[in-house]
Protein backbone atom coordinates (compact mmCIF):
# COMPACT_ATOMS: atom_id res chain seq x y z
CA UNK A 1 0.00 0.00 0.00
CA UNK A 2 1.49 3.48 -0.83
CA UNK A 3 1.87 6.41 1.66
CA UNK A 4 -0.37 8.52 0.02
CA UNK A 5 -3.23 5.52 0.54
CA UNK A 6 -2.71 5.32 3.78
CA UNK A 7 -2.29 8.89 4.80
CA UNK A 8 -5.44 9.88 2.14
CA UNK A 9 -7.09 7.03 4.70
CA UNK A 10 -5.88 8.78 7.87
CA UNK A 11 -7.21 11.92 6.32
CA UNK A 12 -10.40 10.56 6.04
CA UNK A 13 -10.53 8.69 9.78
CA UNK A 14 -9.65 12.22 11.18
CA UNK A 15 -12.68 13.88 9.34
CA UNK A 16 -14.49 11.66 10.50
CA UNK A 17 -13.92 12.22 14.17
CA UNK A 18 -12.25 8.72 14.77
CA UNK A 19 -8.58 9.13 15.23
CA UNK A 20 -6.98 12.88 16.52
CA UNK A 21 -3.68 13.76 16.53
CA UNK A 22 -1.45 13.18 19.64
CA UNK A 23 0.64 16.00 20.81
CA UNK A 24 3.49 13.78 20.89
CA UNK A 25 2.57 10.20 19.21
CA UNK A 26 1.15 11.29 15.97
CA UNK A 27 -2.21 9.91 15.35
CA UNK A 28 -4.45 8.05 17.80
CA UNK A 29 -7.70 6.10 18.24
CA UNK A 30 -10.23 9.21 19.47
CA UNK A 31 -11.78 8.25 22.89
CA UNK A 32 -15.57 10.11 22.86
CA UNK A 33 -16.35 12.52 25.67
CA UNK A 34 -19.26 11.74 28.00
CA UNK A 35 -21.22 14.41 26.40
CA UNK A 36 -20.75 13.34 23.10
CA UNK A 37 -21.41 9.45 23.95
CA UNK A 38 -24.40 10.83 25.51
CA UNK A 39 -25.25 12.95 22.09
CA UNK A 40 -24.11 9.88 19.92
CA UNK A 41 -27.22 7.30 22.36
CA UNK A 42 -29.47 10.61 21.95
CA UNK A 43 -29.54 10.33 17.73
CA UNK A 44 -29.21 6.69 18.34
CA UNK A 45 -32.56 6.26 20.53
CA UNK A 46 -34.61 7.64 17.32
CA UNK A 47 -32.77 6.96 14.26
CA UNK A 48 -32.55 2.88 15.71
CA UNK A 49 -36.44 2.86 16.24
CA UNK A 50 -36.84 4.20 12.71
CA UNK A 51 -34.18 1.81 10.74
CA UNK A 52 -36.36 -1.40 12.49
CA UNK A 53 -39.92 -0.12 11.47
CA UNK A 54 -38.60 0.35 8.27
CA UNK A 55 -36.76 -3.09 8.11
CA UNK A 56 -40.47 -4.72 9.21
CA UNK A 57 -41.89 -2.78 6.55
CA UNK A 58 -39.33 -3.63 3.72
CA UNK A 59 -37.33 -6.50 4.38
CA UNK A 60 -37.61 -9.87 2.62
CA UNK A 61 -38.22 -12.69 4.37
CA UNK A 62 -34.70 -13.73 3.85
CA UNK A 63 -33.44 -10.73 5.41
CA UNK A 64 -35.68 -11.29 8.17
CA UNK A 65 -34.33 -15.23 8.92
CA UNK A 66 -30.88 -14.34 8.63
CA UNK A 67 -31.55 -11.33 11.50
CA UNK A 68 -33.12 -14.38 13.40
CA UNK A 69 -29.84 -16.22 12.44
CA UNK A 70 -27.25 -13.63 13.40
CA UNK A 71 -28.93 -13.13 16.82
CA UNK A 72 -28.79 -16.85 17.60
CA UNK A 73 -25.02 -16.18 17.52
CA UNK A 74 -25.01 -13.96 20.19
CA UNK A 75 -22.86 -15.83 23.27
CA UNK A 76 -23.40 -14.12 26.62
CA UNK A 77 -20.00 -16.17 27.81
CA UNK A 78 -18.56 -15.74 24.18
CA UNK A 79 -16.07 -12.85 23.20
CA UNK A 80 -16.95 -12.69 19.17
CA UNK A 81 -20.27 -10.67 20.36
CA UNK A 82 -19.19 -7.53 19.00
CA UNK A 83 -18.79 -9.50 15.64
CA UNK A 84 -21.78 -10.88 15.68
CA UNK A 85 -23.59 -7.51 16.56
CA UNK A 86 -22.11 -5.84 13.72
CA UNK A 87 -23.45 -8.86 11.75
CA UNK A 88 -27.07 -8.17 13.10
CA UNK A 89 -26.22 -4.51 12.29
CA UNK A 90 -25.34 -4.55 8.59
CA UNK A 91 -28.82 -7.04 7.86
CA UNK A 92 -30.73 -4.46 9.65
CA UNK A 93 -29.59 -1.37 7.72
CA UNK A 94 -29.63 -3.04 4.61
CA UNK A 95 -33.23 -4.60 5.03
CA UNK A 96 -34.57 -0.92 6.21
CA UNK A 97 -33.70 0.28 2.29
CA UNK A 98 -32.88 3.61 3.69
CA UNK A 99 -28.88 3.81 2.53
CA UNK A 100 -28.90 7.59 4.03
CA UNK A 101 -30.26 6.41 7.18
CA UNK A 102 -27.81 3.32 6.81
CA UNK A 103 -24.94 5.67 6.84
CA UNK A 104 -25.87 7.99 9.69
CA UNK A 105 -26.23 5.09 11.86
CA UNK A 106 -23.11 3.23 10.73
CA UNK A 107 -21.16 6.53 11.41
CA UNK A 108 -22.79 7.10 14.72
CA UNK A 109 -21.50 3.36 15.33
CA UNK A 110 -18.02 3.90 14.19
CA UNK A 111 -17.79 6.50 16.57
CA UNK A 112 -18.53 4.54 19.95
CA UNK A 113 -16.82 1.37 18.42
CA UNK A 114 -14.43 1.21 20.93
CA UNK A 115 -17.16 1.64 23.68
CA UNK A 116 -19.66 -0.75 22.08
CA UNK A 117 -16.94 -3.41 22.60
CA UNK A 118 -16.38 -2.75 26.22
CA UNK A 119 -19.89 -2.46 26.90
CA UNK A 120 -20.73 -5.68 25.31
CA UNK A 121 -18.10 -7.01 27.59
CA UNK A 122 -19.63 -5.59 30.76
CA UNK A 123 -20.85 -8.47 32.89
CA UNK A 124 -24.59 -9.36 32.52
CA UNK A 125 -24.54 -7.43 29.04
CA UNK A 126 -24.79 -9.88 26.61
CA UNK A 127 -27.29 -12.07 28.52
CA UNK A 128 -29.99 -8.70 28.90
CA UNK A 129 -28.71 -8.04 24.57
CA UNK A 130 -29.91 -11.33 23.40
CA UNK A 131 -33.38 -11.38 25.24
CA UNK A 132 -33.85 -7.97 23.65
CA UNK A 133 -32.62 -9.19 20.28
CA UNK A 134 -34.67 -11.90 20.15
CA UNK A 135 -37.77 -9.94 21.18
CA UNK A 136 -36.98 -7.98 18.33
CA UNK A 137 -36.92 -10.47 15.65
CA UNK A 138 -40.51 -11.94 17.03
CA UNK A 139 -41.64 -8.66 16.70
CA UNK A 140 -40.38 -8.22 13.01
CA UNK A 141 -41.61 -11.78 12.41
CA UNK A 142 -44.97 -10.60 13.38
CA UNK A 143 -44.08 -7.91 11.21
CA UNK A 144 -45.30 -5.12 13.95
CA UNK A 145 -43.42 -2.07 13.21
CA UNK A 146 -44.84 -0.38 16.37
CA UNK A 147 -43.74 -3.89 18.65
CA UNK A 148 -40.57 -3.67 17.19
CA UNK A 149 -39.61 0.02 16.98
CA UNK A 150 -40.52 -0.19 21.11
CA UNK A 151 -37.99 -3.09 21.54
CA UNK A 152 -35.38 -0.94 19.91
CA UNK A 153 -36.34 2.35 21.86
CA UNK A 154 -35.50 -0.14 25.42
CA UNK A 155 -32.26 -1.97 23.72
CA UNK A 156 -30.88 1.45 22.90
CA UNK A 157 -31.78 2.67 26.34
CA UNK A 158 -30.25 -0.26 28.36
CA UNK A 159 -27.01 0.31 25.99
CA UNK A 160 -27.34 3.92 26.89
CA UNK A 161 -26.93 3.08 30.54
CA UNK A 162 -24.47 -0.18 29.66
CA UNK A 163 -22.39 2.66 27.39
CA UNK A 164 -21.74 4.94 30.63
CA UNK A 165 -20.59 1.96 32.62
CA UNK A 166 -17.89 1.46 29.86
CA UNK A 167 -16.85 4.99 29.49
CA UNK A 168 -16.03 5.46 33.14
CA UNK A 169 -13.75 2.06 32.61
CA UNK A 170 -12.29 4.11 29.49
CA UNK A 171 -11.94 7.16 31.52
CA UNK A 172 -10.36 5.25 33.81
CA UNK A 173 -7.93 3.10 31.72
CA UNK A 174 -6.92 6.76 29.98
CA UNK A 175 -5.71 8.03 33.31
Amino acid sequence: MSRTSVREALRRLQAEGLVEESPSRGLRVTIPTAEEVEQIYEIRAELEPLAVRLFVERATQQEVDELASVTTELNPAGDANKDVLDRFDSVLLAGCRNPMLAELLGSLYSRIHALRRISAATPGRMTVTKQEYAELVEAIRRRSAEDAAEVARRHVSAARASAKIAMSLLTREAD
